[in-house]
């Protein structure tokens, strides 16, 4: 710390650290009494709290925290039930419309793989995303294995393996979706770590994934 002192170009310092296990079980005793010996009497500021700890460990907020996957309305644990009560609220969202809509009969599939097969008569609508855009192709590709998406008011289910250029929502519960309905693939009525645990990730890859192609727009 002298040493640092004595260099012009150091003008302060600080003490960090960044936890491993903050949205676990474990939690934090462990990291935060080492980190709390190695800097005992050392001045400067600390800085430890991620943002599970921030969320979870308020005896480590110390001089001042540095949130992350919180400051997009992420959950640090992955469930988004956790944001329940925070008042977080999504940052980004991901949406598109739907470009076609076909029906199935009994029997019928949809999606490479034949893996999603209708029971019944069932309303498929297909929407302008796939994985070339960061939609991940893992989130739905067994007739048990979907993730929630919402076509304009209602809240429904991707079916089918996502392809490149495009996904398969159902549409049983939304009679009034035709061509041009806005389609939410994430975002304030989707929770990004629902699709993202659908997807066996977490919301903070989808966030990086979103692929360049992508049309960005800030809202204001």
């Amino acid at each position: 710390m002298a040493a640092l002192g004595d260099i012009a170009a150091v003008r302060s310092v600080t003490h960090m650290s960044h936890f491993s296990d903050a949205d676990t079980q474990k939690g934090v005793a462990e990291q935060v009494a080492i980190f709390r010996a190695a800097t005992r009497g050392l001045p400067g500021e600390i800085s430890i709290a991620n943002s599970a700890a921030t969320m979870r460990h308020a005896d480590c907020h110390a001089d001042w925290v540095r949130a992350g996957i919180m400051l997009y309305g992420g959950a640090p644990s992955g469930c988004a039930a956790d944001l329940a009560g925070t008042g977080l609220q999504a940052a980004q969202t991901l949406a598109s419309r739907i470009l076609g809509v076909q029906e199935l009969k009994p029997g019928q599939s949809v999606g490479y793989g034949s893996h999603y097969v209708a029971t019944r008569r069932q309303r498929i609508g297909i929407v302008a995303c796939g994985y070339a855009d960061g939609y991940p192709r893992t989130s739905s590709s067994h007739a048990d294995h979907f993730a929630p998406v919402r076509v304009g008011s209602r809240n429904t289910r991707t079916v089918g393996r996502v392809s490149m250029d495009m996904l398969a929502v159902d549409l049983s519960e939304c009679p009034e979706a035709t061509v041009g309905t806005p389609v939410e693939l994430w975002g304030r009525h989707v929770a990004i770590d629902d699709v993202a645990a659908a997807a066996g990730t977490i919301g903070y890859e989808l966030m990086c994934a979103v692929a360049p192609r992508v049309p960005v727009v800030v809202a204001d």
